[in-house]
């Protein structure tokens, strides 16, 4: 099978080295959807970035939310509602949220969902913009970030529409250029539209680019104070 990528793989070896783990652990990373990869012959080759991903979140104490928590805290810090929480939950919730920072809450909520990069065509790019929950800095949302528009279309689809996605917009995975980054889950909230804005955030602050990342983790910081200034008022 041949691969054509721009981005450098590494094996799972390789990449156990980096993270200074077993190669069992990056094996359970990468099913977990933590570390991106792609199956070569009867083995794998994982993505140098996802692995330095990881090795920024490695170590830093909490246990990250499971996707339905790590969704409710961004939705909660968006203005929205979290039906899918008892009561118990949000206010458990609540708690954690006065105590957080913007690093911290990336990495407790970056596994809400996994990550998978596409090829598209460029006369399919607007389709899987109106098929998916655009996230990021997609679009119009760049404005929200100060951002420059890129033609890169990121979003959130659930895990049972994945094959008719990728099949409808021809999207091809292990090519270049990456034009298509989709967030991938099981539990993905009702709705329509962009993603709330913490969503967006938090995806920009696990970004390689370091505008992308500054300008997500200013806007996540921002609206946890807001959010804890409005609680703090109630």
């Amino acid at each position: 099978m041949v691969i054509r990528t721009n981005r450098t793989l590494l094996t799972q070896g390789e990449a156990a080295r980096q993270l200074g783990v077993s190669e069992r652990r990056v094996s359970a990373l990468r099913a977990s959807g933590q570390l991106e990869s792609f199956p070569v012959g009867s083995g794998v080759l994982l993505t140098e970035d996802s692995v330095r991903r990881q090795a920024r979140w490695q170590g830093a104490g909490g246990r990250p939310y499971s996707p339905s928590m790590a969704f409710a805290a961004l939705y909660m810090l968006s203005g929205f509602v979290t039906p899918w929480l008892s009561r118990q939950q949000r206010y458990r919730l609540r708690g954690y949220l006065r105590g957080v920072n913007a690093e911290n809450l990336v990495r407790l909520t970056r596994r809400s969902a996994a990550t998978v990069e596409y090829w598209c065509r460029d006369s399919n790019l607007n389709k899987v913009e109106e098929i998916i929950r655009p996230s990021a800095a997609t679009g119009e949302l760049a404005d929200s970030f100060q951002l420059t528009v890129t033609d890169t279309v990121e979003g959130y689809v659930n895990a049972d529409n994945l094959i008719d996605v990728v099949r409808q917009c021809r999207l091809k995975q292990g090519a270049i250029p990456i034009r298509v980054r989709l967030h991938i889950t099981d539990g993905l909230p009702a709705g329509e539209g962009s993603m709330p804005l913490a969503v967006c955030a938090a995806d920009l602050a696990e970004s390689d680019d370091p505008r992308e990342r500054r300008a997500g983790l200013e806007t996540l910081q921002r609206l946890i104070d807001d959010y804890n200034l409005k609680e703090h008022q109630e």
